[in-house]
C-alpha cells in the first residue's frame, strides 16, 4: 500500500505550500502522478482545502487531473512543530493521496478513513519513528476497513 520512501518522519516545514511541494516531488519522483496532478494538488488546496480534521490535512488533486494518477499511492509526513494550513488549524500530520480513477481514488480514501478514526492509530501515524510500524499500521488497519465494506 505505501512505499517506505513515501513515509517522511519529523518533516520541519515551514508552510503548507511546502509541504505540497514535498508531497509532489515524492509522487513524481517515484512515476506515481505527472507534473499536471501536482499542479491538480496546489489548485485543490487553493479551491477548497484538504485539513480535515484534528491536525490532519490529505492533500490530493482536483478531479480534473485523475487521469494523471499512473499508480496508486499515499505519501505520509509527519510534521512535528505542526504548520499552519490556514484559519488557525495546525496539521502534524498530511497525507498525500493519489487514486487512479474514481472508484480506487475512494477505496484509498475509505481505507485511511478506516485508519484515522482511530484515534491511538493516529498518535502511532504522528510519533512513530519506525516506517515499518506506520507500513504496517496503515496496511494492515486499512485493510481491516476495506474487509468490513465488501
Amino acid at each position: 500500500m505505501i512505499d517506505s520512501d513515501h513515509i517522511l518522519l519529523n518533516q520541519k516545514l515551514p508552510s503548507k505550500v511546502d509541504v505540497l511541494r514535498v508531497i509532489g516531488d515524492v509522487l513524481l519522483a517515484s512515476g506515481d502522478v505527472t507534473e499536471r496532478y501536482v499542479l491538480g494538488m496546489f489548485q485543490k488546496e487553493a479551491q477548497y482545502g484538504t485539513w480535515m480534521t484534528d491536525g490532519i490535512a490529505m492533500p490530493h488533486g482536483t478531479n480534473e487531473v485523475k487521469s494523471e494518477v499512473l499508480r496508486n499511492s499515499i505519501v505520509l509526513v509527519q510534521l512535528p512543530d505542526g504548520v499552519d494550513w490556514g484559519k488557525g488549524r495546525m496539521v502534524g500530520l498530511a497525507i498525500g493521496l493519489a487514486g487512479k480513477g474514481d472508484e480506487q481514488h475512494m477505496e484509498l480514501l475509505a481505507s485511511l478513513a478506516g485508519v484515522l478514526q482511530q484515534q491511538e492509530l493516529v498518535e502511532r501515524l504522528v510519533t512513530s519513528q519506525n516506517k515499518d510500524e506506520i507500513i504496517e499500521i496503515l496496511t494492515r488497519y486499512g485493510h481491516m476497513a476495506r474487509e468490513e465494506r465488501h
